[in-house]
């Protein structure tokens, strides 16, 4: 965006100076100015002892700043037609806010064919002249096997039969996954034991009998298996497990990272700004599952990374995730623990690979997204399908989907390095985007907005003029914001639950729901009720821990990034790992504010903590989930709440959309310092003092002064959306509007 350069000056004001604007010395500064061929000029009152220095900008419109805004743009063979993109690209500029559009592939788009690739070059071309970044989404979820079967994901599906006096038995085993039928099927294995109860057999009945079972492969995802046994296995049971391949590469397999390079080298001579993996991970199970899912992923290089990084048999591995020798829970405990860690790496290990080699090829500045939140919750298909991977993969800003909540969204932001975090968000409601937009500025919540030329499949077109007359206003006041660049906001308390106790619900077999994990604890639940009575906190998983992400500081406070908390909740301890008990035993016993819910007997791998955990209950000041024992923790409700918020560098943000459609100033008052700030805003207002209650930094929505203790601290002749910032040289003031007849008076 170019600035008039007669729009900027410089103006000194002190304490009790009134700044002064002289018609005639600003036209000798334009001569000044178009003499030197300069692109701007400054004009600079005579400075006195007590003055400061106040550099003032003004300019028609705010650039954004220091966060992109996001925009999902859909590439549909009509964006691609007669180069329309041009036509988009100047609407983009001209009457929308977004900085960074991601294009993703939609009705039939094939981003990979070389006729694709060249639009998408010119298309990039013509983005960059209007001063637009463009990101591409790489659709690799699901990719098709390439030349090798073995290289394919596959699922194994199970059945259980008692076998009759001749020690013979059979089951029809059938699998289909969301987006199709298996390409082939094969018997992996047979157990035979003799069954004490559910899920137990008797020790040392236990053996191998694949060798003695046919499988009848009708077609692909249909396997009849018969077992073939003697009268001695009479009334045992079987274990039936058939493994069936897709047309989907295997996350562990090399050919998969090949495939990522190839793809991502297809598009090395294209200036992308942002690279993206949207939703990535396994290929879909069904959803909701047709009574109950119980297959589980497997592959050639899924079970070799198993067995070659966990030291575990594959088959067997799968056997002991449903039975165990009677009296020994530990060897079914510490299956399913393992596997489902496992099962996680899949999808990480690709993420991780594909930050990597884009920063190689695009450069350290390319955005990193999408987000990789699929059905966003705990307790459903999102295990199998990202491994809950959210706080993990490789961002730089944390990024979720249209309906995680807030505590879990402020979970993403703080586990990685970014200060604020993006949610994507689509439907057809407009105001829905506007208020939520508005609302999750107050804690560093940016929206990514879905989609531009939708065309209603999944909500509004927000290339429209209903649309944007609506966001426009609203994405202009949280570009103030932006400027301001908020610290994080002010989260005391931080939230960790067992992701083992999560993923594994073995032995409670009510607790077991119709995606294999454990439907019962309701963490989503008890966090958001946390955060409705006015309680801020971080939610993230035991994994921080375990990896080192979460550490205690030499203060005994639980610290991700350097943002530091005050307290600290523990939902759900059973089969943590020996690391996460350890790492609270310490806290704990160090007297860290400490909330625990549920109870740990057996850890990762299946070992006895009983007293261990008795010992760090004992220490924790709350020993169950109580919303009205919160404060005996030592942390207190925000204050600010509902429309503002603390942030943790001790300052303070509102905001109001009412303000912004209705055109009425709102009046704030924030406590810094000591002080009482007063003013009015319309649609955003953030403030920042230092300890003596100077101000350091503001941004405010339709400014028309500050005060301090009833005391003037910064007049201004005509409202303006406007930044005032301090650093070393000086004060400096940005001001969106006109200068003319504008007075600025600044007693900081």
């Amino acid at each position: 965006m170019s600035i008039d350069s007669r729009r900027v000056a410089r103006v000194v004001v002190g304490r009790g100076f009134r700044a002064y604007r002289c018609r005639l010395f600003r036209n000798v500064c334009l001569i000044i100015a178009i003499l030197a061929a300069a692109s701007r000029y400054e004009c600079v009152a005579q400075k006195t002892p007590e003055s400061v220095d106040v550099s003032i900008r003004f300019v028609d419109v705010l650039p954004d700043a220091n966060y992109p805004e996001l925009l999902y743009w859909f590439l549909t063979p009509e964006t691609l037609r007669n180069e329309k993109y041009s036509n988009d690209v100047e609407h983009l500029e001209r009457d929308s806010p977004f900085t960074l559009a991601f294009l993703t592939p939609r009705m039939g788009t094939d981003v990979f064919d070389p006729k694709t690739h060249d639009a998408i070059s010119k298309l990039v071309a013509a983005a960059h002249q209007h001063g637009l970044k463009v990101g591409l989404q790489f659709p690799l979820a699901g990719s098709a096997l390439q030349n090798d079967r073995r290289d394919g994901q596959t699922t194994i599906s199970e059945a259980e039969v008692t076998l009759n006096a001749k020690g013979e038995g059979s089951a029809v085993l059938s699998d289909e996954m969301r987006h199709g039928k298996p390409v082939e099927s094969q018997l992996l294995r047979v157990y035979v034991f003799r069954k004490t109860s559910d899920g137990q057999y008797a020790p040392g009945s236990l053996h191998d009998a694949t060798e003695k079972a046919q499988a009848d492969v009708s077609v692909p995802g249909v396997v009849k298996v018969r077992v073939l046994g003697n009268s001695a296995m009479a009334g045992m049971a079987a274990y039936i497990m058939v493994e069936n391949t897709y047309n989907t590469l295997d996350l562990f397999s090399e050919a998969f990272i090949s495939l990522l390079h190839k793809r991502l080298d297809q598009y090395r001579d294209v200036p992308l700004d942002g690279t993206a993996l949207d939703e990535f991970g396994y290929m879909s199970i069904p959803f909701p599952p047709p009574g109950a899912f119980r297959d589980r992923f497997g592959g050639k290089a899924f079970a070799a990374t198993l067995e070659r990084e966990r030291k575990l048999n594959f088959a067997d591995t799968l056997l002991n995730m449903r039975y165990s020798p009677t009296g020994h829970p530990e060897v079914r405990i510490r299956a399913i623990d393992e596997y489902w860690e496992h099962l996680r790496e899949g999808p990480l290990r690709i993420e991780q690979e594909f930050y990597r080699y884009s920063r190689r090829l695009f450069g350290e500045q390319v955005f990193a997204g999408i987000h990789n939140t699929f059905h966003n919750h705990l307790t459903n298909d999102e295990a199998w399908a990202t491994g809950v991977n959210w706080w993990r993969i490789p961002r730089q800003y944390g990024q979720s989907d249209e309906d995680l909540s807030l505590p879990l969204r402020m979970g993403l932001l703080v586990s990685h390095p970014g200060k604020i975090m993006y949610d994507q968000f689509y439907g057809w409601d407009i105001q829905r985007f506007a208020a939520k937009a508005m609302h999750d500025a107050l804690y560093d919540a940016r929206l990514h907005y879905h989609g531009y030329n939708d065309t209603g499949r999944w909500g509004a077109d927000l290339s429209g003029e209903p649309f944007l007359s609506v966001i426009n206003p609203v994405e202009r006041k949280i570009r103030l914001l932006n400027h301001f660049d908020p610290a994080a906001p002010s989260l005391p308390l931080l939230i960790v639950f067992g992701m083992p106790a999560q993923l594994n619900w073995f032995p409670d077999n009510a607790a077991r729901n119709a995606y294999d994990v454990d439907g019962s604890l309701d963490i989503e639940g008890k966090v958001q009720q946390i955060w409705d009575a006015g309680y801020r906190c971080a939610v993230v998983p035991s994994d921080l821990i375990d990896t080192g992400a979460l550490t205690l500081s030499t203060g005994n406070h639980p610290i991700i990034n350097g943002h530091k908390f005050s307290a600290m909740a523990y939902l759900y301890p059973q089969y943590s790992k020996a690391s996460t008990l350890a790492f609270l035993d310490r806290y704990a016993r160090a007297g860290g504010p400490l909330m625990t819910e549920g109870s740990a007997t057996r850890d990762f791998v299946g070992h006895d903590v009983t007293r261990q955990w008795a010992t760090i209950a004992a220490h924790a000041q709350v020993d169950r989930f109580d919303l009205a024992r919160l404060g005996e923790l030592g942390i207190s409700r925000d204050a600010l709440a509902p429309d503002g918020s603390m942030l943790e560098d001790g300052s303070s943000l509102r905001t109001d959309l009412a303000s912004i459609q209705k055109n009425e100033p709102k009046n704030f008052q924030f406590n810094l310092a000591g002080h009482i700030y007063t003013g009015s805003f319309i649609g955003t207002v953030a403030l920042k003092v230092d300890e003596a209650g100077r101000v350091e930094k503001f941004a405010c929505g339709q400014c028309s002064g500050l005060q301090r203790d009833g005391k003037t601290v910064l007049r201004i002749t005509e409202p303006h959306d406007l930044i005032l910032r301090k650093d070393a040289s000086g004060y400096h003031m940005l001001i969106q509007g006109h200068e003319d007849a504008t007075t600025v008076t600044l007693t900081p």
